[in-house]
């Protein structure tokens, strides 16, 4: 992992290790996508919940189709980690469908739609976690060519094993009280044909706004907002440097972070160790740089599923209206 240390699984107590033992009983592997994040137990705890109850809980669609989803939108992202990862998982689960395009994500059915669009809007988020957080690959650097396609088979084969159906809502245990008793946002619309899945996505993304309310001043979350709804979250450019000219306008001490930010919601893949750097000399801590790149993460996939959405593109979420 770069930048942050997680918690050590026999370090872990409370909520971390709930959370612990529900990824490994429910996902077969301590997945360091949501293990990294343990720095901000609330992080973890909100992204586990979004990944478990849109990917893993049986529903209308099956397994395959979830994880085709998960592929595409990881390929599209740019993220190699997450292809590599669901792209074995896919394999193991129906070997012959290949990874589904976007049609998949289209249909008309408005449970199919609630549950593909939340593998959507969860691997909007992670990727862009990966992206800053873990290598292109979780096989090890040394293993030899011969041995890194059995070694990723063998992956996909542990996370598409058959552990029984997921209870269905245990996840949301693990949110604060007051993400759970959240009021679904009005850019999560597009999922209330399946209730259940529309509340876990609305308590996760509630946990994380208020992880980033903690780390980020006003200045740094309204510029992010303002910036994806005039340039979107597609690339800027080859380099980082697009992002000198963006956070021009901050406050000396919070450009680091309204860089990084930055960076995490437009191109994650973008973010290196100098920025991770310029933010550490102004204080922040494990905890505060897992807070502010999930939080970018989740308003940057949360305005790629609006954008992409006809019957919510147009609506402004409660905190982009009350962004100075």
């Amino acid at each position: 992992m770069r930048h942050v240390r997680p918690v050590p699984p026999r370090a872990a107590r409370g909520g971390t290790a709930a959370l612990y033992r529900q990824l490994e009983g429910d996902f077969g592997v301590l997945a360091p996508p949501i293990a990294l994040l343990t720095p901000a137990p609330e992080c973890a705890a909100a992204t586990w919940v979004a990944l478990r109850e849109s990917l893993l809980v049986d529903g209308r669609t099956s397994r395959a189709a979830r994880e085709a989803v998960a592929t595409a939108v990881s390929r599209d992202n740019s993220c190699p980690y997450c292809v590599e990862v669901h792209g074995a998982t896919l394999d193991s689960l129906a070997p012959d469908v290949g990874t589904h395009d976007q049609r998949v994500r289209s249909t008309g059915d408005p449970v199919e739609r609630a549950e593909l669009g939340a593998v959507t809007l969860t691997f909007e988020h992670i990727n862009r976690l990966v992206n800053v957080f873990l290598p292109d690959s979780p096989l090890p650097d040394f293993a030899p060519a011969p041995v890194r396609g059995p070694l990723r088979r063998a992956t996909g084969a542990v996370i598409a094993g058959d552990r029984g159906s997921a209870v269905p809502g245990t996840s949301l245990e693990l949110l604060p009280d007051t993400a759970r008793r959240s009021p679904v946002q009005d850019d999560l619309r597009w999922a209330a044909g399946e209730p259940r899945i529309q509340r876990a996505l609305a308590a996760a993304v509630s946990a994380i706004e208020q992880a980033g309310a903690r780390v980020l001043p006003g200045t740094v979350r309204g510029l992010v907002h303002r910036h994806l709804a005039e340039h979107g979250t597609g690339p800027a450019g080859v380099s980082p440097s697009w992002a000198e000219t963006a956070v021009g306008d901050l406050p000396a001490a919070d450009r680091p972070l309204g860089r990084l930010t930055l960076l995490t919601a437009r191109a994650s893949y973008q973010v290196g160790d100098a920025t991770v750097a310029a933010c550490r000399e102004t204080g922040a801590d494990d905890a505060t740089l897992v807070r502010a790149v999930s939080w970018a993460a989740m308003t940057a996939a949360r305005h790629t599923v609006r954008a992409s959405s006809p019957r919510t593109h147009q609506t402004p979420t409660e905190n982009e209206r009350n962004q100075p």
